[in-house]
């Protein structure tokens, strides 16, 4: 996370490094960013940057900080409209709020989502996640009616969450270059869903499923 001398800084001086930082993370998939291009889009100091943040990581946690606050308002809301199902949840949450979402702000997510830090973070390959997006993990998690869950472990709902945000962002490229097609996204999605949720193994060949998962 940031440091509190960051923190202490003028509202004009952290707005200033944030929008620098949004515009490289759109430009650039997270890995590849460049924290010599923020420092000189923003006007600090290398030396500066690193009494403020110990990483990129850290500047990211900076721009989902306000972020994760909407964020959570708005699934809180899709999940008590839904009754806690998650798939049904997923549908309204992309209708009524992520179609919404500005251009730039849904490039900032696929850039993040397609990192590899998320990847390994998520799959269980990696460790290293911040305590305000393990937190956010948590509230969807308790949020939501697992009841029928096979497996219900927060490692596998956030292996759920993944491959459905990552879905919705593929959606979401597609939406804004051929907004005419909001529909087929929809249905598309949906159809995802469904084979996520039900899987597509016949009865008879679930057993044999269950049993290559649990290798």
């Amino acid at each position: 996370m940031p440091t509190e001398r960051f923190y202490n800084l003028p509202d004009e001086k952290k707005k200033a490094i944030r929008d620098a930082a949004m515009e490289e993370f759109i430009c650039a998939p997270f890995e590849k960013a460049s924290i010599n291009k923020i420092i000189k889009s923003a006007g600090i100091s290398r030396g500066s940057f690193y009494t403020y943040f110990e990483d990129k990581h850290d500047v990211l946690s900076y721009i989902f900080e306000d972020a994760a606050e909407n964020f959570e308002k708005l699934w809180a809301e899709n999940v008590k409209r839904n009754h806690g199902n998650l798939w049904k949840t997923m549908l309204s949450f992309m209708d009524e709020s992520v179609f919404k979402t500005k251009e730039k702000f849904v490039q900032l997510a696929k850039n993040i989502v397609d990192s590899v830090q998320v990847y390994g973070v998520t799959n269980g390959l990696s460790t290293s996640v911040s305590p305000r997006q393990y937190s956010l993990l948590l509230a969807m998690y308790d949020s939501i009616d697992k009841s029928d869950f096979k497996d219900q472990t927060i490692e596998t709902f956030g292996m759920i969450l993944y491959m459905i945000f990552f879905e919705i962002g593929k959606g979401l490229e597609w939406y804004y270059s051929h907004p005419e097609d909001k529909e087929k996204i929809k249905k598309i999605l949906a159809k995802k869903l469904d084979i996520l949720q039900c899987g597509i193994c016949k009865q008879e060949v679930e057993l044999e499923c269950d049993k290559r998962s649990a290798l």
